[in-house]
Protein backbone atom coordinates (compact mmCIF):
# COMPACT_ATOMS: atom_id res chain seq x y z
CA UNK A 1 0.00 0.00 0.00
CA UNK A 2 1.34 3.68 -0.92
CA UNK A 3 1.95 5.46 2.34
CA UNK A 4 0.41 8.90 2.32
CA UNK A 5 2.45 11.57 4.01
CA UNK A 6 1.13 12.82 7.56
CA UNK A 7 0.71 16.31 6.62
CA UNK A 8 -1.97 15.05 3.25
CA UNK A 9 -3.34 12.42 5.55
CA UNK A 10 -4.42 14.77 8.20
CA UNK A 11 -5.11 18.10 6.33
CA UNK A 12 -8.33 19.72 7.65
CA UNK A 13 -11.48 18.50 5.84
CA UNK A 14 -14.05 20.54 8.15
CA UNK A 15 -13.83 24.05 10.10
CA UNK A 16 -13.87 22.34 13.77
CA UNK A 17 -10.75 20.51 12.63
CA UNK A 18 -8.60 23.62 11.62
CA UNK A 19 -6.31 24.91 14.86
CA UNK A 20 -5.46 27.93 15.59
CA UNK A 21 -7.67 30.24 13.32
CA UNK A 22 -10.59 30.74 15.75
CA UNK A 23 -11.65 33.80 13.93
CA UNK A 24 -11.71 33.21 10.65
CA UNK A 25 -13.42 29.68 10.93
CA UNK A 26 -16.08 31.32 13.20
CA UNK A 27 -16.55 34.51 10.26
CA UNK A 28 -16.79 32.10 7.39
CA UNK A 29 -18.94 29.36 9.08
CA UNK A 30 -21.26 32.23 9.96
CA UNK A 31 -20.99 33.73 6.49
CA UNK A 32 -22.44 30.04 4.64
CA UNK A 33 -24.76 29.84 7.47
CA UNK A 34 -26.48 33.53 6.44
CA UNK A 35 -25.91 32.90 2.93
CA UNK A 36 -23.54 36.02 2.92
CA UNK A 37 -20.24 34.25 1.17
CA UNK A 38 -18.52 37.08 -0.46
CA UNK A 39 -16.91 36.99 -4.32
CA UNK A 40 -13.29 37.38 -2.83
CA UNK A 41 -11.51 36.38 -0.05
CA UNK A 42 -7.72 37.52 0.33
CA UNK A 43 -6.06 34.46 2.91
CA UNK A 44 -2.73 35.95 4.05
CA UNK A 45 -0.13 34.39 6.60
CA UNK A 46 2.76 32.94 7.33
CA UNK A 47 2.80 29.28 5.24
CA UNK A 48 1.43 26.02 6.15
CA UNK A 49 -0.96 27.48 8.74
CA UNK A 50 -3.72 26.65 6.79
CA UNK A 51 -4.71 29.37 4.36
CA UNK A 52 -5.39 26.46 1.31
CA UNK A 53 -6.46 23.79 3.69
CA UNK A 54 -9.68 26.27 4.93
CA UNK A 55 -10.22 27.32 1.29
CA UNK A 56 -11.10 23.89 0.23
CA UNK A 57 -13.33 23.45 3.36
CA UNK A 58 -14.86 26.74 1.92
CA UNK A 59 -15.35 25.07 -1.02
CA UNK A 60 -16.73 21.80 0.24
CA UNK A 61 -18.96 23.70 2.33
CA UNK A 62 -20.21 25.55 -0.39
CA UNK A 63 -20.82 22.62 -2.74
CA UNK A 64 -21.81 19.84 -0.31
CA UNK A 65 -24.78 17.65 -1.14
CA UNK A 66 -26.05 18.58 1.75
CA UNK A 67 -25.24 22.47 1.79
CA UNK A 68 -24.57 24.86 2.03
CA UNK A 69 -23.31 24.02 5.43
CA UNK A 70 -20.71 24.95 7.87
CA UNK A 71 -20.15 21.27 8.49
CA UNK A 72 -19.70 19.52 5.15
CA UNK A 73 -20.56 15.59 5.94
CA UNK A 74 -16.99 14.40 3.07
CA UNK A 75 -18.85 11.72 2.17
CA UNK A 76 -20.51 13.55 -0.50
CA UNK A 77 -19.24 12.83 -4.15
CA UNK A 78 -18.61 16.72 -4.29
CA UNK A 79 -16.71 16.59 -1.00
CA UNK A 80 -14.83 13.36 -2.22
CA UNK A 81 -14.03 15.17 -5.56
CA UNK A 82 -12.87 18.36 -3.74
CA UNK A 83 -10.42 16.13 -1.39
CA UNK A 84 -8.76 14.24 -4.41
CA UNK A 85 -8.40 17.46 -5.73
CA UNK A 86 -10.58 16.16 -9.00
CA UNK A 87 -13.50 18.35 -8.68
CA UNK A 88 -14.58 20.35 -11.76
CA UNK A 89 -15.92 23.02 -9.66
CA UNK A 90 -12.75 24.00 -7.62
CA UNK A 91 -9.72 25.09 -9.53
CA UNK A 92 -6.47 25.55 -7.55
CA UNK A 93 -3.84 27.54 -9.10
CA UNK A 94 -0.06 27.92 -8.59
CA UNK A 95 0.81 31.68 -9.44
CA UNK A 96 4.52 31.07 -8.50
CA UNK A 97 4.19 29.22 -11.86
CA UNK A 98 1.28 30.45 -13.46
CA UNK A 99 1.95 34.10 -13.36
CA UNK A 100 1.65 35.50 -16.35
CA UNK A 101 -1.31 37.51 -18.01
CA UNK A 102 -2.09 34.67 -20.13
CA UNK A 103 -2.87 32.15 -17.74
CA UNK A 104 -5.31 34.96 -16.08
CA UNK A 105 -6.46 35.16 -19.51
CA UNK A 106 -7.57 31.82 -19.67
CA UNK A 107 -9.32 31.81 -16.37
CA UNK A 108 -11.19 34.71 -17.46
CA UNK A 109 -12.89 32.65 -20.13
CA UNK A 110 -13.73 29.92 -18.04
CA UNK A 111 -14.83 31.68 -15.25
CA UNK A 112 -17.96 32.01 -16.96
CA UNK A 113 -19.11 28.53 -17.53
CA UNK A 114 -21.36 27.23 -14.96
CA UNK A 115 -21.08 24.82 -12.78
CA UNK A 116 -20.76 20.95 -13.37
CA UNK A 117 -21.50 19.36 -10.58
CA UNK A 118 -21.83 21.57 -7.48
CA UNK A 119 -23.74 24.96 -6.97
CA UNK A 120 -20.44 27.37 -6.99
CA UNK A 121 -17.23 27.31 -8.60
CA UNK A 122 -14.26 27.97 -6.82
CA UNK A 123 -11.30 29.10 -8.22
CA UNK A 124 -8.06 29.12 -5.59
CA UNK A 125 -4.79 31.15 -6.53
CA UNK A 126 -2.42 30.48 -4.57
CA UNK A 127 1.08 32.53 -3.37
CA UNK A 128 -0.92 35.54 -5.34
CA UNK A 129 1.39 37.97 -4.87
CA UNK A 130 3.83 36.42 -7.41
CA UNK A 131 1.71 37.26 -10.26
CA UNK A 132 2.95 40.00 -12.63
CA UNK A 133 1.19 43.85 -13.06
CA UNK A 134 -0.52 42.96 -16.25
CA UNK A 135 -2.15 39.77 -14.71
CA UNK A 136 -2.90 41.60 -11.53
CA UNK A 137 -4.71 44.39 -13.98
CA UNK A 138 -6.72 41.04 -15.74
CA UNK A 139 -7.34 39.35 -12.57
CA UNK A 140 -8.98 43.00 -11.04
CA UNK A 141 -11.27 43.17 -13.91
CA UNK A 142 -12.94 39.76 -13.03
CA UNK A 143 -12.95 40.52 -9.16
CA UNK A 144 -14.70 44.02 -10.33
CA UNK A 145 -17.51 41.91 -11.93
CA UNK A 146 -17.79 37.98 -11.02
CA UNK A 147 -20.27 36.42 -11.59
CA UNK A 148 -22.80 35.05 -8.97
CA UNK A 149 -21.59 31.20 -8.92
CA UNK A 150 -17.75 32.49 -8.70
CA UNK A 151 -15.87 32.85 -5.50
CA UNK A 152 -12.35 33.68 -5.53
CA UNK A 153 -9.83 32.69 -2.82
CA UNK A 154 -6.30 34.44 -3.37
CA UNK A 155 -3.68 33.15 -0.66
CA UNK A 156 -0.31 34.72 -0.50
CA UNK A 157 2.32 34.65 2.04
CA UNK A 158 3.35 38.02 1.34
CA UNK A 159 0.38 40.58 1.37
CA UNK A 160 2.51 43.76 1.15
CA UNK A 161 2.99 42.60 -2.56
CA UNK A 162 -0.78 42.24 -3.59
CA UNK A 163 -1.94 45.25 -5.27
CA UNK A 164 -4.00 47.80 -3.22
CA UNK A 165 -7.11 47.74 -5.44
CA UNK A 166 -6.71 44.12 -5.42
CA UNK A 167 -6.99 43.84 -1.68
CA UNK A 168 -9.98 46.59 -1.93
CA UNK A 169 -12.49 44.29 -3.65
CA UNK A 170 -11.57 41.24 -1.44
CA UNK A 171 -12.56 40.33 2.28
CA UNK A 172 -9.49 40.00 4.06
CA UNK A 173 -8.47 37.19 6.50
CA UNK A 174 -4.62 36.88 8.48
CA UNK A 175 -4.15 33.75 9.44
CA UNK A 176 -2.10 33.96 12.81
CA UNK A 177 1.43 31.76 13.35
CA UNK A 178 0.03 29.17 16.09
CA UNK A 179 2.28 28.66 19.40
CA UNK A 180 4.23 25.87 20.21
CA UNK A 181 2.05 24.56 22.75
CA UNK A 182 -0.72 23.79 19.93
CA UNK A 183 1.89 23.00 17.15
CA UNK A 184 2.98 19.92 20.45
CA UNK A 185 -0.71 19.35 20.90
CA UNK A 186 -1.41 18.81 17.11
CA UNK A 187 1.56 16.39 17.24
CA UNK A 188 0.78 14.25 20.01
CA UNK A 189 -2.68 13.94 18.47
CA UNK A 190 -1.33 12.71 15.61
CA UNK A 191 1.27 10.48 17.13
CA UNK A 192 -1.22 8.83 19.81
CA UNK A 193 -3.34 8.16 16.39
CA UNK A 194 -0.84 6.56 13.87
CA UNK A 195 0.26 4.68 16.82
CA UNK A 196 3.42 6.50 16.93
CA UNK A 197 5.40 6.40 20.34
CA UNK A 198 6.86 9.82 21.07
CA UNK A 199 8.52 11.66 24.12
CA UNK A 200 6.80 15.11 25.09
CA UNK A 201 10.40 16.58 24.43
CA UNK A 202 11.18 15.37 20.77
CA UNK A 203 6.87 17.09 19.97
CA UNK A 204 8.36 20.25 21.71
CA UNK A 205 11.22 20.40 19.70
CA UNK A 206 9.51 19.49 16.36
CA UNK A 207 7.27 22.01 17.38
CA UNK A 208 9.71 24.60 17.77
CA UNK A 209 11.56 23.53 14.83
CA UNK A 210 8.31 23.91 12.72
CA UNK A 211 7.86 27.85 13.56
CA UNK A 212 4.01 28.38 13.56
CA UNK A 213 4.18 25.76 10.43
CA UNK A 214 1.36 22.80 11.03
CA UNK A 215 2.66 21.30 7.79
CA UNK A 216 6.50 20.88 8.45
CA UNK A 217 5.66 20.14 12.06
CA UNK A 218 3.66 16.92 10.36
CA UNK A 219 6.56 16.78 7.98
CA UNK A 220 9.09 16.21 10.63
CA UNK A 221 7.05 13.72 12.79
CA UNK A 222 6.32 11.73 9.77
CA UNK A 223 10.51 11.77 8.79
CA UNK A 224 11.74 10.84 12.06
CA UNK A 225 9.07 7.84 12.80
CA UNK A 226 10.63 6.79 9.59
CA UNK A 227 13.96 7.44 10.70
CA UNK A 228 13.97 6.19 14.59
CA UNK A 229 13.66 2.44 15.26
CA UNK A 230 11.88 2.81 18.10
CA UNK A 231 10.44 5.39 20.34
CA UNK A 232 10.58 9.23 18.89
CA UNK A 233 13.11 10.35 21.59
CA UNK A 234 14.50 14.23 22.04
CA UNK A 235 18.28 12.88 20.99
CA UNK A 236 16.69 11.26 17.90
CA UNK A 237 15.17 14.96 16.64
CA UNK A 238 18.66 16.70 17.44
CA UNK A 239 20.03 14.14 15.23
CA UNK A 240 18.34 14.96 12.17
CA UNK A 241 17.88 18.42 12.78
CA UNK A 242 21.33 18.85 13.74
CA UNK A 243 21.31 20.72 17.09
CA UNK A 244 22.43 20.75 20.40
CA UNK A 245 21.30 19.73 23.71
CA UNK A 246 20.22 22.53 26.67
CA UNK A 247 22.89 21.21 28.53
CA UNK A 248 25.33 22.64 25.86
CA UNK A 249 23.75 25.74 25.76
CA UNK A 250 23.96 26.31 29.55
CA UNK A 251 28.17 24.90 29.36
CA UNK A 252 28.52 27.76 26.39
CA UNK A 253 26.42 30.37 29.09
CA UNK A 254 28.51 29.83 32.34
CA UNK A 255 31.93 29.84 30.59
CA UNK A 256 31.13 32.81 28.31
CA UNK A 257 29.99 34.52 31.86
CA UNK A 258 32.48 33.55 33.74
CA UNK A 259 35.13 34.56 31.52
CA UNK A 260 36.50 30.36 30.90
CA UNK A 261 38.12 31.26 27.72
CA UNK A 262 39.55 27.83 27.14
CA UNK A 263 36.20 26.22 27.68
CA UNK A 264 34.00 28.23 25.69
CA UNK A 265 36.28 27.51 22.61
CA UNK A 266 36.57 23.40 23.44
CA UNK A 267 32.83 23.72 23.01
CA UNK A 268 32.85 24.87 18.97
CA UNK A 269 35.94 22.82 18.25
CA UNK A 270 34.03 19.47 19.69
CA UNK A 271 31.18 20.65 18.10
CA UNK A 272 33.04 21.84 14.45
CA UNK A 273 34.60 18.24 15.16
CA UNK A 274 31.36 16.64 15.29
CA UNK A 275 29.84 18.06 11.92
CA UNK A 276 27.78 20.50 13.55
CA UNK A 277 26.59 23.52 11.77
CA UNK A 278 28.12 26.33 13.72
CA UNK A 279 25.52 29.05 12.44
CA UNK A 280 22.67 26.91 13.37
CA UNK A 281 24.37 26.53 16.94
CA UNK A 282 25.11 30.35 17.44
CA UNK A 283 21.29 30.86 16.53
CA UNK A 284 20.03 28.46 19.24
CA UNK A 285 22.59 29.91 21.88
CA UNK A 286 20.86 33.30 20.93
CA UNK A 287 17.32 32.09 21.42
CA UNK A 288 18.50 30.63 24.79
CA UNK A 289 20.10 33.77 25.81
CA UNK A 290 16.83 35.57 24.66
CA UNK A 291 15.11 33.22 27.17
CA UNK A 292 17.32 34.27 29.93
CA UNK A 293 16.82 37.73 28.69
CA UNK A 294 13.01 37.84 29.32
CA UNK A 295 12.42 35.36 32.02
CA UNK A 296 13.54 37.88 35.08
CA UNK A 297 10.33 40.04 33.51
CA UNK A 298 8.04 38.00 31.66
CA UNK A 299 8.40 34.25 32.24
CA UNK A 300 5.18 33.49 30.22
CA UNK A 301 7.08 34.26 27.35
CA UNK A 302 10.32 32.76 28.02
CA UNK A 303 8.83 29.49 29.10
CA UNK A 304 6.11 29.76 26.20
CA UNK A 305 8.75 27.66 23.85
CA UNK A 306 10.38 25.63 26.71
CA UNK A 307 9.69 21.79 27.34
CA UNK A 308 9.66 20.95 30.99
CA UNK A 309 12.86 19.10 31.21
CA UNK A 310 14.44 22.37 30.43
CA UNK A 311 12.84 24.98 33.43
CA UNK A 312 14.59 24.14 35.91
CA UNK A 313 18.21 25.18 34.42
CA UNK A 314 17.22 27.73 32.65
CA UNK A 315 15.76 29.58 36.06
CA UNK A 316 18.90 28.54 37.66
CA UNK A 317 20.96 30.14 34.98
CA UNK A 318 18.78 33.32 34.94
CA UNK A 319 18.93 33.56 38.55
CA UNK A 320 22.60 33.90 38.38
CA UNK A 321 23.71 35.82 35.06
CA UNK A 322 22.55 39.44 35.28
CA UNK A 323 20.34 41.08 32.54
CA UNK A 324 23.23 43.42 31.16
CA UNK A 325 25.16 40.61 30.60
CA UNK A 326 22.89 38.42 28.43
CA UNK A 327 22.47 41.46 26.46
CA UNK A 328 26.11 41.78 25.58
CA UNK A 329 26.00 38.58 24.47
CA UNK A 330 23.21 38.61 22.25
CA UNK A 331 24.59 41.76 20.53
CA UNK A 332 27.96 39.95 19.69
CA UNK A 333 26.37 36.58 18.98
CA UNK A 334 24.12 37.98 16.76
CA UNK A 335 26.78 40.65 14.85
CA UNK A 336 28.53 36.89 14.57
CA UNK A 337 25.90 35.32 12.88
CA UNK A 338 24.97 37.95 10.18
CA UNK A 339 28.83 38.42 9.06
CA UNK A 340 29.10 34.14 8.81
CA UNK A 341 25.77 34.38 6.93
CA UNK A 342 27.28 36.67 4.57
CA UNK A 343 30.01 34.19 3.68
CA UNK A 344 32.29 34.31 6.79
CA UNK A 345 33.90 31.23 7.91
CA UNK A 346 31.63 30.43 10.60
CA UNK A 347 34.06 28.60 13.32
CA UNK A 348 36.47 31.82 12.89
CA UNK A 349 33.27 34.03 13.60
CA UNK A 350 32.65 32.16 16.33
CA UNK A 351 35.56 31.81 17.88
CA UNK A 352 36.61 35.47 17.67
CA UNK A 353 33.09 36.48 19.47
CA UNK A 354 34.02 34.30 22.17
CA UNK A 355 37.60 35.36 22.65
CA UNK A 356 36.12 39.24 22.64
CA UNK A 357 33.24 38.40 25.38
CA UNK A 358 35.49 36.14 27.66
CA UNK A 359 38.04 38.90 27.58
CA UNK A 360 35.95 41.63 27.76
CA UNK A 361 37.26 42.88 24.55
CA UNK A 362 35.38 46.43 23.32
CA UNK A 363 35.61 48.16 20.10
CA UNK A 364 35.30 52.05 20.90
CA UNK A 365 31.67 53.48 19.74
CA UNK A 366 32.11 55.23 16.53
CA UNK A 367 30.06 58.22 18.35
CA UNK A 368 32.84 58.88 20.46
CA UNK A 369 35.57 58.42 17.81
CA UNK A 370 33.47 61.03 16.01
CA UNK A 371 33.62 63.10 18.74
CA UNK A 372 37.69 62.90 19.37
CA UNK A 373 37.87 63.93 15.23
CA UNK A 374 35.84 66.75 15.19
CA UNK A 375 37.71 68.34 18.81
CA UNK A 376 40.65 67.55 16.92
CA UNK A 377 39.44 69.28 13.82
CA UNK A 378 38.61 72.20 15.71
CA UNK A 379 42.02 72.38 17.70
CA UNK A 380 43.96 72.66 14.54
CA UNK A 381 41.50 75.55 12.62
CA UNK A 382 42.35 77.39 16.06
CA UNK A 383 46.16 77.02 15.99
CA UNK A 384 46.15 75.27 19.05
CA UNK A 385 47.83 71.99 18.09
CA UNK A 386 51.73 72.59 17.38
CA UNK A 387 53.48 71.07 14.87
CA UNK A 388 54.90 67.44 15.40
CA UNK A 389 58.55 67.25 16.61
CA UNK A 390 60.89 65.89 14.01
CA UNK A 391 61.75 62.32 15.55
CA UNK A 392 65.60 62.16 17.17
CA UNK A 393 68.15 60.23 14.77
CA UNK A 394 68.63 56.87 16.37
CA UNK A 395 71.90 56.36 17.68
CA UNK A 396 74.32 53.51 16.95
CA UNK A 397 75.01 50.74 19.75
CA UNK A 398 78.19 51.55 21.65
CA UNK A 399 80.86 49.84 21.32
CA UNK A 400 81.70 47.49 24.33
CA UNK A 401 85.12 48.36 25.31
CA UNK A 402 86.18 51.49 24.56
CA UNK A 403 89.90 52.26 23.54
CA UNK A 404 92.31 53.59 25.41
CA UNK A 405 93.10 57.69 24.26
CA UNK A 406 95.90 58.38 22.17
CA UNK A 407 98.25 60.52 24.49
CA UNK A 408 100.08 63.26 22.78
CA UNK A 409 103.53 62.05 21.35
CA UNK A 410 104.75 65.42 22.26
CA UNK A 411 106.43 66.22 25.68
CA UNK A 412 106.06 68.75 27.67
CA UNK A 413 108.57 71.72 27.09
CA UNK A 414 111.52 71.99 29.69
CA UNK A 415 112.10 75.91 31.50
CA UNK A 416 115.12 75.99 28.43
CA UNK A 417 112.41 75.83 25.61
CA UNK A 418 109.94 78.04 27.48
CA UNK A 419 112.79 80.80 27.95
CA UNK A 420 113.48 80.50 23.87
CA UNK A 421 109.64 80.89 23.20
CA UNK A 422 109.48 83.80 25.01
Amino acid sequence: MKHVSLYRKWRPRTFETIAGQEPVVRTLARAIETGRVAHAYLFSGPRGTGKTSTAKVLAMGLNCANGPTPEPDGTCESCRAIVNNSSMDVLEMDAASNRGIDEIRDLRDRVNLAPTQGRMKVYIIDEVHMLTTEAFNALLKMLEEPPEHVVFVLATTEKHKVLPTIISRCQSFDFRRPPVTLLADKLREIADAEEIEAEPAALTMLAREARGSFRDAEGLLDQLSSFSEGPVTAEGVRELLGSVASDVLLETTDALYERRTADALRVVDRLSGEGRDLSRFVGELVAHLRRLMLLPDAPEVALAEVGADERAGLEEQAARIPTAEVVRMIEALGDALSRARRGGDPKLEVELTFLKLARDYEEPAVDVLVRRLEALEKAVENGNVSAPRPPRARRGPRPLHRSPRRTSRRSCPGPGETARRR
